[in-house]
């Protein structure tokens, strides 16, 4: 290089030697081999100068060596054309070769919550340059993945396009919400209903900052198949979920709307025998699960209560219901039933309780079927006139209360002539008793008997009965009866109870 400028200065002397004008000089300044630049190295420069048409003295011109960071290096190169002319060219040299210094690296803003960024975070580098100084730092957004040891790096530039070593920033960043499950404190009453106030825990688990919190609820109305318990869990970064916990919620018991019978009342509005009431109920919420069917049989009552309730799907049982009837299931009273067979027919007789509401009566005589006699209202005796005498009859009197109740009494009789010994037509011997029905209030009886028409025989016994002292002739003798009221002396007679005969065989 020396050689060159040697050559050079030769040059130039021999261009002032020559006489060369001071106009045509020119000066030129090479760094490194090519023209210099205005802008900053980042290396050693090396300045020389290039010079053309010129006479004169050749100044100081370099080769300069720039091999320290500066702003502002000025070589110059001088030519002295005459004892008042010089020219120099001065050029000015930036060098940079120390990169930056990035100084800090922090986060737009502070954590969201307990040392976490739960969203995406703005994180800037700043720095120092003792020279060209800082043309740029990094800017960044950091918005995932999570990381509870996440890492962002920046650097900075300084004028001369040195680049800084990184700056990294150590940041927890969780943005997923965590998992959050609901479970009841209890399980529910019935048919997955509750009917009763329940608390909900919530619970989660986070897979970066963990959990921090969940809530807790409870529920205790209104009714509602679609009921709900909102509740969250929050993790340590902030992020929160929500979830909400369905259930079936009825507390209020159905109501019941009444019962019904089985079956129709056994007579009139009366029930006899057991009968059951259903209940029925409506209900608002869960809907009605099942009612009572309550049987009844005893006590007897005008008015016996039935009470049931019923119960809806969610286990609520209503306040009861009832169900009103008459009930009588015990038979009325019937005694003292009697036959009296007398003249004019068979005397039935009997003592009723008070309860009896209606009565019938019926006959039968051998294998035929029974007749009826009477049916109706409650009477206490019948006289069944229609009735022949030695034939059986078979009475059947029976009662019904106003519930259907019935008491059956049976009774037999036979009925016998007025007259009854001896036997019409009968054949004896000797002295005959003789026998006859009474009359009621009747006091005494006239008894007489002929022979062939000729009365044989008149008296007045108090009995029914008369035995003929005397022993009678062989022949047929009629003999009949009339009873007496009152003193003899009144000769106050009734009706002629009967006639008959017999025949005395010796």
């Amino acid at each position: 290089m020396r050689t060159v400028v040697v050559a050079v200065a030769a040059a130039l002397t021999a261009l002032v030697s020559a006489g060369a004008a001071h106009a045509d000089v020119t000066i030129t300044p090479v760094c490194n081999g090519s023209p210099c630049s205005t802008g900053w190295y980042t290396a050693n420069v090396t300045v020389s100068f290039t010079v053309q048409n010129f006479t004169g003295t050749l100044g100081n011109c370099g080769p300069y060596q720039v091999s320290s960071d500066t702003s502002d290096y000025a070589a110059s190169c001088s030519v002295q054309i005459d004892a008042s002319t010089t020219v120099t060219k001065t050029v000015h040299v930036k060098r940079d070769a120390t990169p930056p210094t990035a100084t800090a690296i922090t986060t737009a803003r502070a954590p969201d919550a307990n040392g976490w960024y739960n969203h995406a975070v703005d994180v800037s580098v700043s720095g120092s340059d003792a020279t060209s100084g800082i043309a740029s730092c990094t800017t960044t957004t950091y918005s995932g993945p999570d990381s509870s040891s996440a890492s962002v790096s920046g650097t900075c530039r300084d004028g001369a396009g040195n680049v800084s070593a990184p700056q990294t920033l150590s940041l927890k960043y969780d943005a997923t919400p965590p998992s959050i499950d609901a479970a009841a404190a209890r399980a529910p009453d019935a048919n997955d209903w509750y009917n009763h106030p329940v608390g909900v825990a919530f619970t989660g688990s986070d897979a970066t900052s963990g959990i921090g919190s969940c809530t807790s609820g409870a529920y205790s109305g209104p009714d509602n198949v679609g009921a709900t318990v909102s509740g969250t869990c929050q993790d340590n970064a902030g992020n929160v979920a929500t979830r909400a916990f369905g259930l079936q919620y009825d507390a209020t018991p159905p109501t019941v709307t009444g019962g019904t019978p089985d079956r129709p009342p056994d007579a009139g509005d009366w029930y006899n025998h057991r009968v059951v009431i259903t209940f029925a109920g409506t209900d608002g919420a869960s809907g009605i699960a099942s009612c009572d069917a309550v049987p009844y049989e005893k006590p007897d009552s005008t008015a016996a209560t039935v009470s049931g309730s019923c119960v809806d799907k969610a286990g609520n049982t209503s306040a009861p219901g009832s169900f009103k009837l008459a009930y009588d299931s015990t038979p009325p009273s019937l005694s003292s039933l009697s036959a009296a067979v007398g003249a004019g027919g068979v005397t039935l007789a009997w003592k009723a309780s008070h309860d009896v509401a209606s009565l019938r009566v019926t006959r039968a005589a051998g294998a035929g079927g029974p007749t009826p006699l009477y049916s109706g209202k409650p009477i206490a005796s019948l006289v069944d006139r229609d009735v022949r005498n030695g034939v059986q009859y078979a009475y059947t009197v029976t009662a019904h209360d106003a519930a259907g109740n019935a008491v059956t009494r049976n009774v037999v009789a036979v009925p016998l002539p007025p007259l009854i010994a001896p036997r019409r037509e009968a054949h004896l011997r000797g002295a005959p008793t003789l026998r006859w029905r009474p009359v009621e209030n009747a006091t005494y009886y006239n008894v007489q008997i002929r022979l062939r028409g000729q009365k044989i025989l008149t008296t007045w016994p108090a009995s029914t009965s008369l035995h003929v002292a005397a022993a009678l002739r062989p022949g047929r003798y009629v003999w009949a009866v009339w009873p007496g009221f009152g003193p003899r002396t009144k000769h106050r007679y009734g009706a002629l109870i009967g006639t008959s005969a017999f025949v005395v065989t010796r």
